[in-house]
C-alpha cells in the first residue's frame, strides 16, 4: 500500500511537472546553504524556507510551535522525566539523529544543556525574520555536528521602524498544560544607529498523569539489589510530570553603526533565565546506604544563559568583502534532585557550566564573472564543567572538559555556463578530542527549462562524540545505568574508544517553479560510517548503556514537496517523506525513524480580513528498540487556526491543536490531547 501511494504520488508530479511549462521564476534568497546570499533556485542543497508569513499563519509563539508543523522534518518533545533533557526538544533531518543536526541563530552556536538537545522553547517566535533549513550533510561549510542537516533561526533585519507585542494563552481540555506566553519585539533607526530589542515571558503549569511505583533497592556499584534495605519493595502512586512547570524570560538588544560607508559594526546581547519544575519516578541515593531504583523524585531547574557578541561587515571594494564574528554563550544549569518519600541527599550531579567563545572570519571575492570565492577561518573552544561527567557517581563536585576546534574553510560558487552552475567546497578541522577530519561538497545546478531545475549534489560530513557520549556518569538510566565510553566503573570494567561520525550525502532532484505552484522530488542516500549510538550489555541490576560506534548505516529516502496557490484567497502544501534505514551491522532499522510521513497545509481566506489554516500531520510506525522488536503505531494530528485582521494593527488569532485529542505512544514523546489558544498581535 506505501508504495503504491508513494508511486502515484510520483506519478502525479512527473504529470504536473509536464503541465504547467510556460510561467516566471520567483527569486527568493538564501543564505545558509552557501554563506553567500544567492537565489535558492541555484542552490545545489535541498533548502527549506519558512518565513514570517509562515510563522503567523499557524499563531506560533515560540520554536516549539514551529517546528511541530514544519514539512519533512521529524520533531518530537520528550517528557519530563529526565532531570536534565528529556524535556527538550529533538529534531531530526531525514533520518539522522537530533545530535546530527545543528542548530544556529544568525549562524551561530548557542551553549545549552550538558547533554541533549536544545530547549526550543527558549526562542520566541516574534524575533524570527525567517527560518532556513539546509538537508544533507553540510560540514564543508559549518563543521562538526551538521551530518543531517543545518537549521538557521534568523531574527529581524533592522530595516525600519515598527513593533510587535503578543500575547497568547493556551490549556489542554482538562486545563492543564497552561501556557501565558508575552513577547515584544522594536526595531528602529535613529541617525546612523540601527537598534532591535526583544523580550519574553512563558509560564506554563504542569501536565501529570498518575503512575505506579515499586521501589528497589540495590547497590549502586555492582546492581546487587539490598534485601535489608527498608525502602525496598515499597509501592504506591504517583503524580508524574509530563509537561513541566515552567518560567522563562527572554530579553535580548542589537546595535548597529555605520563607522563609514564601507564598514558596519554590530553588537549582541541576549540574556535567558528559566525555572523548571516536575516530579518523575527515577533513581536516588538512600542516607542509609543503597541506590532506590523506580522511587518519585522532584526535579528543580534554576538556569541563566548569556550571549554576547560583536560583529565586523567590511566592503573592501567591489569585489572583495568580508565579515569577522567574536562571541561568547555562556549557559549556567543548576538542577537539584529530591527523593520525594525518603531521606536522602540532594543531587546536584546535573548541574553545568556549558562555554562556547568562537572567532570566525570569512572574505567573499568576486574574482570574475564567473567565480565567487568564499573563505574562512574558525576557532571554537567549547568547555563544559559538570558533576555528569565527574567518575564518582556519587560525587557532584564539577569536573572540567575542553574541546577546541581549528578550522579552515574554502567554497568556489561558478557559473560554468547561463544555464549550468557549480558549487564546490573543502575544509579541514583540526580537533583536541578526535581525530582531524577533512570534508568536501560539490553541486550542480541545471536549468532545464525557464522554469524547470535539476540538482545534484554530494557533501560530506562528520561529528565529533561529545563530552557526555564520551565522560558521562550515571547511576540511573532507563532500566540500567550510563557511562561514557571513556568510563571505568562498576560492570563496565573497560574502555571504548570513540570514532566520529562520518557521512556522505547523495541527492538528486529535479524542480519546477511557476506561478502557482512549486514542485519539487527529492531522491537521496546518506551513509554514515561510525554512527554513535547507545548499547547496552548486561541483565538485571549489572545492566548498563554505553557510546559506541555502529559500523554502517545507510539512509535511503524520497521527498515529494508541493505548494499551490489555488487562488488570492486559497493555498495549500503538501510533503511526503518516505525514509529506508539501515544498519548494517545487523540488518535492522533505525530506532525513531519512520518510514513514511507526510503533511497537509490548507489555507483559506473566509473573508479579506478572516483567514482559517488547517494542518495534517502523519507519522508512521517507527521501531523504538534496536532489536527491531517493538513499533510504535502511526499517529494523524490536526490543528485549526483562524486569524482575524481586526484592522492594520491588531490582529486576533485562536485555534486548536490536535483537535481529535490523539494519543501517542510515551517513547515518543509528550502528547497533552487536544490544545486550545487565542491570541492577539498588535503591530505598530
Amino acid at each position: 500500500m506505501k508504495k503504491l501511494v508513494l508511486l502515484s504520488t510520483i506519478t502525479s508530479f512527473i504529470l504536473v511537472q509536464n503541465s504547467f511549462a510556460n510561467t516566471t521564476l520567483d527569486d527568493v534568497t538564501v543564505i545558509t546553504a552557501t554563506k553567500t546570499e544567492k537565489s535558492i533556485d541555484g542552490v545545489s542543497a535541498s533548502v527549506l524556507v519558512i518565513t514570517q508569513k509562515d510563522i503567523e499563519k499557524i499563531s506560533a509563539s515560540t520554536l516549539k510551535d514551529v517546528f511541530e508543523k514544519i514539512p519533512s522534518i521529524n520533531a518530537q518533545f520528550g517528557r519530563f522525566p529526565h532531570p536534565s533533557s528529556a524535556s527538550k526538544a529533538s529534531v531530526s533531518i531525514r533520518g539522522a539523529g537530533a545530535n546530527e543536526t545543528l542548530i544556529l541563530i544568525d549562524g551561530k552556536r548557542l551553549s545549552g544543556e550538558t547533554e541533549g538537545p536544545y530547549e526550543l522553547n527558549r526562542i520566541p517566535a516574534s524575533m524570527i525574520e525567517r527560518i532556513e533549513i539546509v538537508k544533507g550533510s553540510m560540514s564543508t561549510l559549518y563543521g562538526s555536528d551538521a551530518i543531517g542537516g543545518v537549521i538557521n533561526i534568523i531574527t529581524k533585519k533592522i530595516d525600519k521602524n515598527s513593533s510587535t507585542i503578543d500575547v497568547k494563552y493556551g490549556q489542554n481540555g482538562h486545563s492543564e498544560a497552561k501556557e501565558k506566553n508575552i513577547n515584544f519585539t522594536t526595531r528602529g533607526v535613529q541617525d546612523n544607529i540601527r537598534y532591535k530589542l526583544f523580550g519574553s515571558i512563558i509560564d506554563t503549569t504542569p501536565y501529570n498523569k498518575n503512575k505506579s511505583y515499586t521501589q528497589v533497592a540495590t547497590n549502586p556499584s555492582t546492581g546487587a539489589i539490598l534485601a535489608l534495605n527498608p525502602q525496598n519493595a515499597i509501592a504506591g502512586t504517583n503524580n508524574v510530570t509530563y509537561s513541566d512547570e515552567s518560567n522563562v524570560k527572554n530579553i535580548g538588544a542589537r546595535v548597529e553603526k555605520d563607522l563609514n560607508d564601507k564598514v558596519t559594526l554590530g553588537v549582541d546581547l541576549n540574556y535567558l533565565d528559566e525555572n523548571r519544575e516536575g516530579t518523575y519516578l527515577g533513581s536516588a541515593a538512600f542516607s542509609g546506604g543503597g541506590l532506590i531504583q523506580n522511587t518519585p523524585l522532584n526535579s528543580e531547574d534554576n538556569n541563566r544563559r548569556v550571549d554576547v557578541s560583536s560583529d565586523l561587515k567590511y566592503q573592501i571594494n567591489d569585489s572583495l568583502s568580508g565579515e569577522t564574528k567574536i562571541y561568547r554563550s555562556y549557559y549556567k544549569k543548576r538542577n537539584e534532585t529530591t527523593p520525594l518519600n525518603f531521606t536522602g541527599p540532594v543531587n546536584t550531579k546535573f548541574s553545568a557550566n556549558v562555554t562556547i567563545d568562537t572567532i570566525e572570519s570569512n572574505l567573499t571575492y568576486l574574482l570574475n564573472d564567473s567565480n565567487m570565492i568564499t573563505t574562512g577561518l574558525e576557532y571554537r573552544k567549547e568547555t563544559r564543567d559538570s558533576g555528569a561527567i565527574n567518575p564518582v557517581p556519587s560525587s557532584s563536585e564539577f569536573i572540567t572538559k575542553v574541546v577546541k576546534y581549528k578550522s579552515l574553510f574554502i567554497q568556489d560558487e561558478i557559473a560554468l555556463t547561463d544555464s549550468l552552475n557549480a558549487t564546490m567546497g573543502a575544509r579541514y578541522d583540526n580537533i583536541s578530542n578526535a581525530d582531524n577530519k577533512a570534508t568536501i561538497q560539490a553541486g550542480l545546478v541545471q536549468k532545464l527549462a525557464e522554469n524547470t531545475n535539476l540538482r545534484v549534489n554530494y557533501a560530506q560530513g562528520y561529528r565529533a562524540p561529545d563530552i557526555a557520549e564520551l565522560y558521562v556518569v550515571s547511576p540511573s538510566y532507563k532500566d540500567g545505568k550510563r557511562f561514557g565510553s571513556d568510563v571505568i566503573y562498576g560492570p563496565k570494567t573497560t574502555a571504548y574508544e570513540l570514532k566520529p561520525e562520518q557521512s556522505q550525502t547523495f541527492e538528486i532532484a529535479l524542480s519546477n517553479r511557476l506561478e502557482k505552484l512549486f514542485s519539487e522530488l527529492v531522491l537521496f542516500n546518506t551513509k554514515i560510517d561510525d554512527k554513535i549510538e547507545l548499547a547496552s550489555y548486561g541483565a538485571g541490576g549489572a545492566k548498563y548503556y554505553t557510546s559506541e560506534n555502529l559500523d554502517k548505516v545507510d539512509i535511503k529516502g524520497v521527498e515529494l514537496n508541493l505548494d499551490y496557490e489555488l487562488n488570492n484567497n486559497t493555498d495549500l502544501n503538501f510533503n511526503l517523506t518516505y525514509l529506508n534505514t539501515e544498519d548494517k551491522s545487523t540488518n535492522k532499522e533505525l530506532i525513531f525513524t519512520p518510514d513514511l510521513s507526510a503533511s497537509l497545509g490548507f489555507n483559506y481566506k473566509i473573508l479579506p480580513n478572516v483567514a482559517t489554516n488547517l494542518s495534517l500531520r502523519y507519522i508512521g510506525e517507527q521501531y523504538s528498540n534496536s532489536q527491531n522488536t517493538t513499533k510504535t503505531d502511526d499517529y494523524t494530528l490536526v490543528d485549526l487556526g483562524v486569524n482575524y485582521d481586526v484592522n492594520k494593527t491588531l490582529t486576533l488569532y485562536s485555534g486548536i491543536d490536535n483537535i481529535f485529542d490523539k494519543k501517542i505512544e510515551e517513547e515518543l514523546g509528550t502528547n497533552v490531547g487536544a490544545y486550545y489558544f487565542a491570541g492577539a498581535r498588535i503591530n505598530f
